[in-house]
């Protein structure tokens, strides 16, 4: 008798799952600003930029101060809003920055 093992192949489903997922952790630029863009509106996703996620929490670089403050008493909300769009990965919390002139981070 044989003892041969057929491959472990997995399915384009679950591929395409796990990849999501690895973008999702490390590439907050692809998905997740796409992601915020439609959870927000494109009036404040023009004034903000994901900069990061990590285990849960997304931080978020803003134009100003003002920005950063208002979207901060928000912020329960909006991570509602990014939950409520089935994310790979639950936004726990959401932090907002201002971005500091002359950063060369403009999205403009």
């Amino acid at each position: 008798m044989s003892s041969y093992k057929s491959p472990r192949y997995k399915s384009i489903g679950a591929i395409v799952r796990n990849e999501k997922q690895r973008l999702w952790k490390t590439s907050p630029g692809l998905g997740l600003q796409s992601l915020w863009t439609q959870a927000v509106g494109a009036d404040i996703s023009g004034h903000t930029e994901v900069r990061s996620f990590r285990e849960g929490v997304m931080t978020v670089s803003c134009d100003t101060g003002g920005w950063a403050c208002e979207l901060g008493l928000a912020a329960a909300e909006l991570a509602a809003r990014m939950n409520a769009m089935n994310p790979p990965e639950a936004v726990t919390e959401i932090r907002f920055v201002h971005r500091a002139r002359g950063s060369g981070n403009s999205r403009k």
